[in-house]
């Protein structure tokens, strides 16, 4: 992850002095309090951003890598509807990478516990203890993962995930569906829709 944060100004992001831009999504209504940094595309766009496991509301928010790659997410919900989350499931299960999945899934709280902050997370444990540890126990997105059963929440998630870390259990599957590290939508679409 790069130390590069975003500047924003009346409820919208806007390119920042180190160049990197998120394009307006009216579809997709976002906190813009909880961004922490930033990847990004070959055309220096936002593709994922990395999230604060609290808003400044307090509002617990489990997914720390958000897909933001308007190309990628069409692609993962073209995927997801023709039943891609049981195909992932499937993948994994068959694949035997049930521990693979766990240890993926503890990294992601690990990472979660790094972007909180210390006076927070003390004021939470104190005062908010339920929503504390629900938040901390949670893997890829809040998901539950201590059943032997694989549970997958959605392929936007996992997308982000594996673009943002540089790997997933599934990443195979992942690259098969064009769902990757280095995926984007080759025609730099994103400019078109900047403000």
């Amino acid at each position: 992850m790069n130390n590069s944060f975003f500047v924003v100004k009346a409820g919208r992001c806007e390119k920042s002095s180190s160049g990197f831009n998120i394009v307006p999504d009216k579809k997709r209504r976002f906190d813009l309090s909880l961004i922490v940094d930033v990847k990004k595309c070959r055309f220096n766009h936002a593709q994922v951003i990395i999230c604060k496991p609290f808003s400044k509301s307090l509002r617990p928010f489990p997914t720390t890598f958000w897909l933001m790659c308007p190309y990628l997410i069409k692609l993962a919900g073209t995927i997801e509807s023709q039943n891609g989350v049981n195909e992932l499931e499937n993948f994994l299960t068959l694949h035997e990478l049930h521990h693979q999945w766990r240890k993926y899934n503890f990294e992601h709280q690990k990472i979660r516990l790094k972007l909180m902050n210390k006076n927070l997370a003390k004021f939470m444990r104190q005062y908010h203890e339920r929503i504390f540890k629900n938040l901390i126990r949670g893997g890829v997105g809040g998901i539950r993962y201590d059943t032997e059963k694989i549970n997958v929440k959605c392929l936007h998630l996992q997308t982000a995930s594996f673009i943002a870390l540089g790997r997933h259990p599934a990443g195979d599957w992942l690259k098969s569906k064009g769902l990757y590290p280095g995926a984007d939508c080759d025609k730099n679409l994103c400019s078109r829709r900047l403000v």
